[in-house]
């Protein structure tokens, strides 16, 4: 019998027992319990889905959030889930689902999108450029150059995710700086096993916390959240951390954004080059796990910092989303798809601009919407760029962009 596959939005509860099984199929799930809290998420957002023969075979959900670019949050389309059953794979649903929903985020307003990526290179094929290079510490608690004591905590459960949610909200933001304003979807990365949190309070208001995963007696413990709204904040929950050292011989987390947390460890080399065969971690990993895409360029050109000389270029853009639409069964989605491919000129300044145009007598660039999206968040800079990712452009316009663009975005918030 011949496959009938389609293509559509989630319907729920209708479709709720064909994804539950694509979940457990792949590994997602394993009991009711996390099925339920699995379609309390999708629910929360926006999904599309590809039917083999009526049933859910592959399924997206994508988020409404922000993303700070330099000082301003930017509506953001996150890519919260992809997931394809045994039977569904090599099918290209994954990519058409996941364009369908860009262009569902572009017509309600997002002007970037971003994931997490499973690994390199898949994405690239809807535009999405890498992100920058996020560091991930290991070390022993005791080692922390912290020296202020902590006051006593309290306690925190997965029901105290309003609270944890609001203080991530409320929490200082940087450049790239990402927000996700869902309830269920936050309670969903605190609900699991072998999780704990520690928090402080003033009133009623939770001011700043960590949310841990913790194994064995001894650790590691893994920093999974920490929310917090001052500099002394943070620092008071290092001190925590350090007063669990006792006990507590290995913690891991990711370097808080803009902080050097080097600089907070004594002899770091020395714990790295004593742990290097034991048991327990102590060093740092470097990766680059999330990746973005430009939806709206003239909203982002619009939110620059840019404090450089005065220029002006002509910038072409290819956007490989051009191609994927151009399928029979994301016909509707190609009629309202606002590609960035084509023709710009673009003037960054007080006033930036960017409009559909062409003027030859100005400086001439050239790439893809991955490159201009690493570009512009400051992942990488123009003349790195000509090198690793294709762009072309005279020296003169790549030495007058290179370190104009706010450098190291990081969201802050794992998605």
């Amino acid at each position: 019998m011949p496959n009938e596959i389609q293509i559509r939005d989630l319907d729920l509860p209708a479709d709720g027992k064909s994804l539950q099984r694509v979940w457990r199929e792949i590994g997602w799930s394993d009991s009711e319990r996390s099925d339920r809290v699995m379609l309390d998420v999708f629910a929360e957002g926006s999904a599309s889905v590809g039917t083999i023969n009526d049933e859910v075979e592959c399924a997206v959900l994508t988020q409404p959030g922000t993303m700070r670019l330099d000082q301003q949050d930017l509506p953001l389309c996150v890519v919260a889930a992809v997931t394809t059953s045994r039977i569904a794979r090599g099918l290209s649903l994954a990519q058409k689902l996941t364009a369908r929903q860009l262009v569902q985020g572009q017509q309600t307003g997002a002007a970037v999108a971003a994931l997490g990526m499973f690994d390199q290179g898949f994405y690239d094929k809807l535009g999405f450029g890498t992100g920058a290079y996020i560091n991930e510490f290991s070390f022993d608690p005791s080692l922390l150059n912290v020296n202020i004591k902590p006051r006593t905590p309290t306690r925190l459960t997965a029901a105290d995710a309003p609270r944890m949610l609001a203080t991530m909200l409320a929490r200082p933001r940087t450049h790239g700086a990402v927000t996700i304003d869902l309830s269920k979807s936050f309670e969903s990365e605190l609900d699991r096993e072998n999780r704990f949190g520690l928090g402080y309070f003033e009133g009623e208001r939770l001011t700043h916390f960590m949310w841990m995963k913790e194994k064995g007696e001894h650790g590691p413990y893994w920093v999974e959240w920490m929310g917090y709204e001052t500099g002394a904040g943070l620092l008071e929950l290092l001190a925590l951390l350090k007063s669990l050292s006792d006990q507590i011989y290995s913690v891991f987390m990711l370097e808080p954004p803009h902080v050097q947390f080097q600089t907070l460890l004594k002899r770091p080399f020395r714990s790295q080059a004593i742990a290097e065969k034991g048991k327990f971690s102590a060093g740092q990993e470097t990766y680059a796990w999330y990746q973005l895409r430009i939806l709206d360029l003239p909203q982002c050109v619009q939110a620059l910092n840019y404090n450089g000389p005065d220029i002006c270029f002509q910038l072409r853009v290819d956007d490989p989303m051009d191609g994927l639409l151009n399928s029979p069964d994301l016909a509707e989605q190609q009629a309202l798809w606002q590609t960035l491919g084509g023709d710009w000129i673009v003037t960054p300044g007080e006033q930036a601009t960017a409009t559909r145009g062409l003027d030859e007598a100005l400086p001439q660039m050239h790439c893809t919407v991955n490159t201009l999206s690493r570009l512009l968040w400051g992942v990488s800079r123009a003349s790195s760029l000509a090198i690793s990712d294709g762009l072309t452009a005279p020296v003169a316009l790549l030495q007058a962009l290179d370190g104009v663009f706010t450098a190291n975005p990081n969201p802050g918030w794992e998605f």
